[in-house]
């Protein structure tokens, strides 16, 4: 089965470290599909013609992802300041580059309908051919919209199967996750997921809230644990999975990207 991401991506400069990584949200989830037996994970994506974007392009080629559709612009390739503390990331400064105001050629849709899953993310492009997308007997659509629980791009939510947010935030606040989760649920007829770091997740289907338990882990980085899940939970269910045993991959997944420094590859 084939899955394809659309959006980010991003060098994540590990400053005080002197490490860089490749990131962001679509290239994470489409290297971490690719690594699941059953599943064929591909990108489509901008990159600078710098240094950066011959980086990104060397690393997915390292990570066994074609980067035949990777499009290169002039300019720079998107870098995001990442500083560690206490296990978590902190970033620290992010310069978007060549992916400010990119845009999804239309000629790429009809590669998009070959795939049975196309995620997209709430900073990448190409959500303007979502609703197009939705039409007829489409591919299963999804969506990372991170911590953005009021933001524009969920105009899309009513043309999505999967909406994925991060809500760990609300916690933080004192706030109920579930509360919203709900809430949110009134947008789209989909599952609506949402990580919460070490509390957990939710997915809710409008008709029973699953609750997920985080794994026990000796953190080394967050980074990149949210994507690993969100890669897993897709998979399994593209794979026939129950939302509950998606959930059980994607806390696995992400236990053990956590494990490591920076998302994947890296130098």
């Amino acid at each position: 089965m084939k899955l394809l991401a659309v959006g980010d991506n991003c060098i994540d400069d590990y400053t005080e470290l002197g490490r860089r990584f490749p990131g962001g949200n679509a290239l994470n989830v489409a290297v971490y599909s690719n690594r699941i037996p059953g599943i064929r994970g591909s990108y489509i994506g901008v990159v600078g013609d710098d240094e950066g974007g011959s980086f990104i392009l060397s690393q997915m080629r390292a990570g066994g992802l074609s980067t035949r559709r990777v499009i290169r612009l002039h300019g720079s390739t998107a870098v995001t300041k990442i500083l560690v503390r206490d296990g978590e990331r902190v970033f620290a400064d992010y310069q978007e580059g060549v992916q400010s105001g990119a845009t999804l050629p239309s000629r790429y849709v009809p590669s998009l309908r070959r795939h049975e899953l196309v995620h997209f993310t709430v900073w990448g492009f190409g959500r303007e051919h979502i609703r197009e997308l939705a039409r007829g007997r489409g591919p299963v659509l999804s969506c990372d919209f991170s911590n953005q629980l009021d933001h524009k791009a969920l105009s899309a939510m009513p043309h999505l199967d999967y909406s994925f947010f991060s809500g760990k935030e609300l916690i933080v606040k004192g706030l109920d996750p579930e509360v919203r989760i709900k809430k949110l649920k009134e947008n789209t007829p989909g599952i609506v997921v949402m990580t919460l770091g070490e509390h957990g997740s939710l997915a809710f289907d409008g008709r029973k809230v699953y609750r997920g338990i985080a794994k026990p882990v000796e953190v080394v980085d967050t980074l990149g644990a949210g994507d690993s899940y969100i890669a897993a939970f897709l998979c399994a269910r593209l794979s026939g999975e129950s939302i509950p045993n998606a959930i059980e991959a994607g806390h696995t997944a992400a236990r053990e990207t956590c494990t490591r420094l920076g998302g994947w590859g890296g130098n």
